[in-house]
């Protein structure tokens, strides 16, 4: 649908990808500055949610956006094959790989959360470590695994889909 306050003008492509790039690093460089201030504050003022829930949400809603653009226009389909093709390993076993890697890390993590926050000596520490890190192993490896997993799946599917129901289209329009 055309939008009748905007004035049809042709665009030069170079510039319009020169304009893409552009955009994509200021994401990124802002994506960094959240992670960055997300730790920063997590190691001065502690882990209070009032204190990080605006990086956490610039993180997770442009994640999510990005996520729903790409999929809803056929996208993440594109880019799943051009990555399978170009790579050893396929994406869907990378990203249940990364949903492993992730729980491993916030495992480990507990675990020295635990073991100086709450230990009194040097063996107490080592048994709160092992105790926390073997216990949210078994916790959170599988679960971010299988969400990851069915995460990727469906936006797999999703994406198929709009890739299929674009094809349908210009196959109608052709016809027309």
């Amino acid at each position: 649908m055309n939008n009748p306050f905007k004035k049809n003008r042709i665009k030069d492509e170079r510039i319009i990808n020169l304009q893409n790039k552009i955009y994509r690093e200021i994401y990124h460089l802002v994506l960094v500055i959240c992670v960055f201030s997300l730790v920063f504050k997590y190691a001065t003022s502690g882990a209070e949610f009032k204190n990080v829930w605006l990086e956490l949400v610039i993180l997770l809603g442009t994640s999510i956006y990005y996520l729903v653009r790409s999929t809803g226009m056929g996208l993440f389909s594109a880019e799943v094959d051009f990555h399978d093709q170009t790579n050893k390993r396929p994406m869907s076993l990378k990203t249940i790989l990364i949903g492993a890697l992730f729980g491993a890390g916030l495992a480990i993590f507990l675990g020295i959360h635990s073991a100086v926050s709450y230990a009194d000596s040097s063996a107490q520490a080592v048994y709160y470590f092992l105790l926390t890190s073997v216990v949210s192993f078994m916790i959170y490896i599988p679960f971010l695994m299988l969400a990851n997993g069915f995460a990727y799946w469906g936006a797999k599917k999703r994406s198929d889909r709009a890739v299929e129901k674009e094809l349908e289209d210009e196959e109608q329009d052709e016809e027309r």
